[in-house]
């Protein structure tokens, strides 16, 4: 299920991510997530971008059930998300502060749920209980204040992303969606 209320774009690989946002730019998974080895484990996989903007309920949630660990910070600046910025520099995703969860499942494998901060936007505050089982759609925390985004990581052959939500991103659309309804379903390999 979508993780929070928003504006999402969704990519079946996530390395075609770059060329919404900017021509002949590339999302760099090794820069955004500071790690060689887990970039391996989603290249080539799908991805969900959630953009949350002043107005939106800025709680964020987990996809599905399973067992998350601790977040990991990656310190950075705190650029603006809004898609103007993006659209000049995709890199403010590898340097603004960001938060990392690897997050085991049954049905999806494993999902790097990513919480990124933006101007204004300096702290997350986490509400669930890492290492313990969680149901579909608990919270997992909430921004502080202001709008900013998150990414939904899925590894290769996981997940099949919604074809209404795969169109409007081709067609350089945003999907508004509320947390908790589908946006997509497991492909079982």
């Amino acid at each position: 299920v979508f993780p929070a209320d928003g504006r999402h774009l969704a990519f079946a690989n996530v390395e075609q991510a770059g060329g919404f946002f900017v021509k002949g730019q590339r999302f760099d998974l090794d820069s955004f997530l500071a790690d060689i080895v887990l970039s391996q484990r989603y290249r080539g996989g799908s991805a969900l971008f959630s953009r949350l903007c002043p107005v939106d309920y800025h709680r964020f949630h987990f996809p599905a059930e399973g067992v998350p660990e601790t977040a990991r910070l990656i310190n950075g600046p705190l650029y603006s998300v809004n898609p103007l910025a993006l659209r000049r520099n995709l890199e403010i995703f590898a340097e603004n502060r960001r938060w990392l969860t690897d997050f085991k499942t049954e049905r999806f494998g494993r999902i790097l749920l990513a919480e990124i901060g933006a101007t204004n936007v300096g702290a997350t505050v986490y509400t669930y209980s890492p290492h313990g089982p969680v149901a579909r759609g608990a919270e997992k925390g909430y921004f502080r204040f202001g709008g900013s985004y998150l990414i939904t990581l899925f590894e290769p052959g996981k997940v099949s992303l919604a074809s209404d939500l795969l169109q409007n991103t081709a067609r350089g659309l945003e999907t508004y969606a509320k947390m908790g309804e589908a946006c997509g379903t497991a492909t079982g390999s």
